[in-house]
């Protein structure tokens, strides 16, 4: 085409294409329109009857999915300016540019219909690209036969020289191949090569070399095995390893050497049969795109699945990660604010028992209302311990004490510790306990709070005059307890949900207590391996819980009476005496609330507030026990107690007070010396149990 020509064809384009395109998409049309061009002359140059080789279709198809279907007019004045240089027949110039245009216009609109994603990373965007190429490329061969008739009927001495199905089978491979490059590549530029450069280079070397071998060669096979067998590991690997956009390359460039060689090979077959050979290799080239290309689409729709599931689990980790810190929080939270809540609770405490201590002569109404101001405060007390226990819990900080236990004896000391609320609310308590002993390996503090927790619920929501049934039996190797009551019962929906913390359930009256007693109960049944089950037939039909554990085989020689109070530590031999007891706490108030006990009973008092005084006053003054609040200003009660033991050599009885009592404060406090360990509040019995006599 001579420079005229070809400066003419762009003014025409320039003239053809719409005014309100952008740079890139002008710039994209003239490639377009040179490209498809040089294409199309090519694919007329390379015509061998009855194969077709035309891969301006693809370009056709690559560019106007990329910019746009408005670039159509650059494909028409292609087709046509190309038609028009090979001498085409009248018929063919009328009809085969637009079937070109159609065909490229049809396919690029079904793919952004389709939201087609030219990246080509998922299976669903693969398929819809070679539904197009199969569908699309029928449409050339279709008009281009007509057209072809009609060319006949005109001239009789006109021949078609390709049938149907060689064009489709050719239109096709162009789709695929020279389109799918197209789209592929343009949609993603700059491509490097990066870290997997030395196994691309590798795996396409090796493509190469079998491609050379089986199309430029007369070696049809190795080892017996024909190559065509050896050209499916490297086209495998790439579409497995590398992915689509090398995928689409290699088949390319597979398609460029096999009609290569068939073309201008050392073994090229004879003229009469070339044709039928290129077609040949186009329906081979043809199934194997379709095949690699959805092993492809396969393995990037599993590399995106993985990549978002990783995203999720990175999300949910996330996630986790601040739901623990937040439950961590509130765990804290709860834990501190039990302990705050019991320093102002301690000398409410020392007052409400000094007052009770002097209350000779007073009132029935006053005493009635000390004993409820008494039975609240211990209400409280409980409460907090049950914060306290729910927060440990959470944070795997509750440790069970266990050993072989008598089930029996802690079911009593259940009974007793309740037997003061039944009686006021002139409830009956009907217990029904086999003879023999049940031995449990368990904590049995912990499962005596487990019964004391399910009693005074049974208690709470059981009318006066209403009855608590406590059953025990032995059902094989586990020991079954009730708690049966004829109290407001439990609706049948929420039996399901009765064990979740903090739920009040609307029972038409305000239970006190904070909704998590049952909770902790399961938490409780559930550490010793047993089971809790929550019944009743509905409201005002009373209640069951049924609290199943594992019973073991009572070892030799190992009691299974009542355990060792929990508040003592280990008592020490003492060699000081004297009834002088030294108060140490920064809370002024708490303190004298201690001591006015401590004077009632006949004991001298004397108090420090800080440790450096405490220190002082022990040595000026050698009392024979130290009541010693742990958290004070200057120094850790602990601290202090290592100090008094080793500088003031203090042989008296050291008691530590403090509103933490886990099983690590205990242990600690013994580690730095003290002989008993209380937590706050407390009575002038908890005292009175501790203090030399």
């Amino acid at each position: 085409m001579n420079p005229s020509t070809y400066n003419a064809a762009m003014r025409y384009l320039a003239l053809l294409l719409p005014q309100n395109l952008t740079r890139e998409q002008r710039i994209a049309g003239a490639v377009l329109f040179v490209s498809y061009l040089v294409a199309a002359q090519l694919g007329a140059y390379f015509f061998v009857p009855p194969a077709v080789i035309i891969p301006a279709a693809g370009i056709a198809l690559g560019i106007l999915t990329l910019y746009g279907i408005e670039l159509w007019p650059a494909v028409y004045a292609a087709a046509l300016l190309s038609y028009l240089l090979n001498g085409s027949t009248p018929a063919y110039l009328v009809a085969l540019p637009v079937a070109h245009t159609l065909q490229a216009v049809a396919g690029a609109y079904i793919l952004k219909r389709t939201d087609f994603d030219p990246r080509l990373r998922s299976l669903r965007n693969m398929f819809s690209f070679m539904l197009v190429a199969f569908a699309a490329s029928a449409i050339v061969p279709t008009i281009g036969v007509a057209a072809a008739r009609a060319a006949e009927y005109l001239d009789p001495s006109f021949q078609t020289a390709v049938t149907w199905g060689s064009w489709w089978v050719g239109s096709m491979l162009s789709l695929l191949m020279v389109g799918g490059f197209v789209i592929r590549w343009g949609a993603e530029m700059p491509f490097y090569l990066r870290r997997r450069a030395s196994e691309i280079l590798s795996i396409f070397a090796v493509l190469l070399a079998i491609d050379y071998a089986l199309f430029w060669t007369n070696t049809t096979s190795a080892g017996g095995v024909s190559l065509v067998y050896f050209l499916l590991v490297p086209l495998s690997w790439i579409a497995i390893r590398i992915g689509p956009r090398f995928t689409i390359l290699a088949m390319l460039a597979t398609t460029v050497i096999a009609i290569g060689g068939s073309l201008y090979g050392p073994f090229a077959p004879p003229a009469a049969d070339l044709g039928v050979r290129i077609f040949q290799l186009e329906i081979l080239l043809n199934i194997l795109a379709f095949i690699f290309f959805v092993i492809a689409g396969l393995e990037e729709e599993r590399k995106e699945a993985t990549k978002s599931l990783r995203s999720y689990i990175t999300r949910l980790e996330d996630a986790l990660n601040r739901l623990s810190l937040q439950d961590q929080a509130k765990s804290d939270f709860i834990a501190i604010l039990a302990h705050e809540l019991r320093n102002p609770l301690a000398p409410v405490m020392s007052g409400l028992e000094w007052l009770r201590l002097n209350a000779a002569g007073a009132t029935r109404e006053h005493t009635e209302a000390l004993e409820l101001m008494d039975e609240r405060l211990r209400t409280v007390n409980r409460l907090l311990d049950d914060l306290l226990d729910v927060s440990r819990i959470s944070r795997a900080k509750l440790r069970l004490q266990k050993k072989p236990a008598d089930l029996l004896s802690a079911l009593k000391r259940s009974v007793q510790s309740i037997t003061r609320g039944i009686e006021a609310r002139r409830q009956t308590l009907v217990l029904d306990f086999p003879n023999e002993p049940l031995v449990l390996y368990a904590d049995p503090l912990r499962i005596e709070q487990v019964f004391t927790n399910l009693l005074n619920n049974a208690s709470k929501f059981t009318p006066e005059g209403g009855q608590i049934t406590l059953s025990v039996r032995c059902e094989g190797d586990q020991a079954v307890v009730r708690v049966a009551d004829t109290g407001i019962g439990i609706d049948p929906a929420m039996l399901e949900r009765i064990f979740e913390p903090f739920l009040q359930l609307e029972t038409g009256q305000r239970g006190e207590g904070l909704g998590i007693g049952l909770s902790l109960t399961q938490k409780l049944v559930e550490m010793h391996e047993g089971s809790i089950e929550a019944r009743s037939e509905g409201s005002n039909l009373g209640s069951e819980f049924v609290v199943r554990l594992s019973l073991m085989a009572e070892p030799a020689g190992v009691p299974v009476d009542e355990p060792t109070p929990a508040t003592v530590i280990a008592p020490r031999a003492k060699t000081s005496g004297g009834k002088l007891v030294l108060v140490v706490d920064d809370n002024q108030a708490a303190a004298h609330g201690i001591g006015k006990l401590l004077e009632l009973k006949g004991y001298g008092v004397a108090y420090a507030y800080s440790g450096e005084e405490a220190r002082e006053k022990v040595a000026a003054l050698s009392p024979g026990a130290v009541v010693l609040d742990i958290g004070l200003p200057d120094v850790d009660g602990y601290s202090l107690a290592r100090l008094l033991r080793k500088d003031n050599e203090f042989l008296g009885t050291l008691i530590a007070l403090t509103g933490y009592g886990q099983e690590e404060d205990k242990r600690r406090a013994q580690e730095a010396g003290f002989d008993h360990h209380l937590t706050k509040p407390i009575g002038i019995n908890d005292l009175l149990a501790v203090l030399p006599s």
